[in-house]
């Protein structure tokens, strides 16, 4: 399965966090490999307080140095719209971000999940539009306006 927008990652994160419409306090990471791929989808805690930083170890331990190269995390509780710039989780996924980064990792999604909402702190839609530098997941779409990647 290719992961080709932020949206697919929160909708199987979803599967685990909100399973018939009730939200758990879980934390997700989802796992991709260097194709996109999708490779892992685990929780990490059942018990999600809000805070990322407790759970920083246990997010790296699920990525596999060989076979990882994307990951994304999330968890129950979206944060308010328009949050303050130092808003705590956000700091901490922004930590998060930095320490994978120094193992070799790319965070590429960070989503807050309620029953009826869900917030983003990263790509939501094709990946392909943000210029980040990710593998082409469109080249299937030879057919489509959208089938080139730019």
């Amino acid at each position: 399965m290719i992961i080709q927008a932020g949206f697919d990652l929160q909708l199987l994160a979803r599967l685990l966090i909100a399973p018939e419409g009730k939200v758990k306090p879980k934390l997700v990471v989802i796992v991709l490999d260097a194709d996109m791929q999708l490779a892992d989808l685990r929780v990490v805690s059942h018990q999600f307080d809000g805070l990322l930083e407790p759970h920083f170890e246990a997010i790296l331990d699920q990525l596999d140095p060989d076979g990882t190269r994307f990951f994304a995390i999330a968890h129950a509780g979206a944060w308010p719209e328009c949050p303050e710039a130092n808003a705590p989780i956000l700091e901490e996924a922004h930590a998060l971000r930095i320490l994978a980064h120094q193992h070799g990792f790319l965070m590429i999604g960070h989503f807050g999940l309620d029953r009826a909402e869900s917030t983003s702190n990263g790509p939501y839609y094709y990946f392909d539009r943000y210029h980040l530098g990710l593998p082409c997941t469109m080249d299937h779409w030879v057919h489509s306006r959208q089938g080139q990647c730019e």
